[in-house]
């Protein structure tokens, strides 16, 4: 059975004992769009250089019946920061684990670090699905099935200090599975928050993770979210988030795409005031047939506001890497000044990158643009490590830390700029 076939049959199966609730009626509003639409193709111009048949001729799993259980110290091992006062969130095949969540949880006033199905209805319908504001076949996919995900609600005038770790863990207990998470993320007025997001696949099971991340910034607030997209070898990934900024927010997007069979980042950011600033800031570093596609989309609606993307890429073996940027303008919007550039070292003549930086500018007094590289090593540089004694791998590992230490520096914890900088080295290390 096609999985077009399958998501409508399975919808069937859904309890419709709640038709006339805010998310019920979201669900069938989303399915019938499917019904209509269906997924995309080639002729897509989003979709015209990334081939999805791998994923969507596949017959997947919609509901998991398995109960799914690990031991803490098992956890404990994949947790990045391991504080004492550090908040975890901890999903496994898309279940939230309150337990594990909670061992290193401090607990504080007024903050809520839990799960969407947790929730009342009535205190998330102002924000769930408000910020997908045209069709899209996963992000529809996703409001049909998705039953939990994480809930973070940070209260004005609140500096939270530790981050704030969001971990999901594919058991590979069953294969072919489709797993729909989402993350409803709400931070008040003058609030400051870190968070990161990172993945750990037990076995190498197909599974395919479809997310959504809605996230609103309040005025002045400030976030910096840490995506580590690693240590899940064969899965397929596809990311839906969409951020609004109010008045004078800040907001950066650090995205690290290490390994996976296929990962599409679709980013979007949208000004819901003036003087906001925001920063996106990736790294590839891609082996194998791996295949990542970054597509974002900074949409200036407000006047006076800064946007800077910089995407950095790596690509060894027969991987493939896209990337698609979009800075949009509307009319009569003044005082914009946004940047992007990709910068891209090929290592293989079997890897491809596909850069399409897009500029749609509808305004005069803007000051837009962009840029785009590609190349190799310089043989100048590597001659230069070893006329002092330093060996041609080690040169080229060093070389290659030093072109993206422009993406790791703006990393404000500490720790997790080690743990990135490591995975890069051990993974240079083995290919190169």
């Amino acid at each position: 059975m096609l999985l077009k076939d399958r998501i409508i049959s399975s919808f069937s199966e859904l309890n419709s004992s709640e038709k006339d609730s805010y998310l019920s009626k979201l669900r069938y509003q989303s399915i019938n769009l499917f019904k209509k639409n269906g997924f995309p193709s080639s002729k897509n111009e989003e979709w015209r250089e990334t081939n999805i048949n791998s994923i969507l001729n596949q017959d997947y799993k919609i509901f998991s019946k398995r109960k799914k259980n690990l031991e803490y110290q098992k956890i404990e091992k994949m947790v990045f920061l391991k504080e004492k006062n550090s908040f975890i969130l901890v999903f496994i095949d898309g279940e939230y684990n309150f337990y594990l969540s909670h061992k290193y949880n401090n607990k504080k006033k007024n903050i809520i670090l839990s799960n969407i199905s947790s929730q009342k209805e009535e205190k998330i319908k102002k924000f769930y699905g408000k910020l997908l504001r045209k069709y899209d076949a996963f992000n529809s996919l996703n409001t049909i099935f998705s039953n939990d995900g994480g809930y973070i609600y940070i209260p004005n005038n609140v500096y939270l200090k530790n981050p704030i770790e969001i971990l999901h863990i594919y058991t590979g207990i069953e294969s072919k599975i489709l797993l729909n998470p989402r993350n409803l993320i709400i931070v008040g007025k003058s609030s400051k928050v870190k968070i990161i997001e990172h993945h750990k696949s037990l076995k190498k099971n197909l599974l395919f993770s479809n997310s959504v991340s809605e996230i609103y910034a309040f005025d002045n607030s400030e976030i910096e979210y840490y995506k580590i997209q690693d240590d899940i070898k064969g899965d397929n990934l596809i990311d839906n988030t969409f951020i609004q900024q109010n008045l004078y927010s800040k907001c950066s997007v650090h995205t690290f795409s290490f390994q996976g069979n296929f990962i599409r980042n679709n980013l979007n950011f949208y000004s819901n005031g003036e003087n906001t600033s925001s920063s996106l800031y990736g790294i590839s570093l891609l082996s194998g047939k791996q295949l990542i596609d970054h597509h974002t989309l900074i949409d200036h609606l407000y006047s006076n506001s800064y946007s800077f993307q910089l995407y950095k890429s790596i690509l060894l073996e027969k991987s493939k890497n896209i990337f698609n940027g979009k800075i949009f303008v509307e009319k009569g919007i003044k005082g914009i000044n946004a940047f992007q550039k990709s910068n891209n070292i090929l290592l293989s003549d079997e890897a491809d990158i596909y850069a399409k930086p897009q500029l749609e500018i509808f305004s005069d007094e803007v000051k837009c643009s962009h840029s785009c590289t590609i190349g190799s090593f310089q043989e100048s540089d590597l001659f230069y490590f070893q006329s002092r004694g330093i060996p041609e791998k080690e040169g080229k590992v060093l070389l290659l830390l030093s072109i993206l230490e422009e993406v790791l520096k703006p990393i404000n914890i500490l720790k997790l700029k080690n743990i990135i900088s490591n995975k890069i080295k051990k993974k240079l290390g083995i290919y190169l």
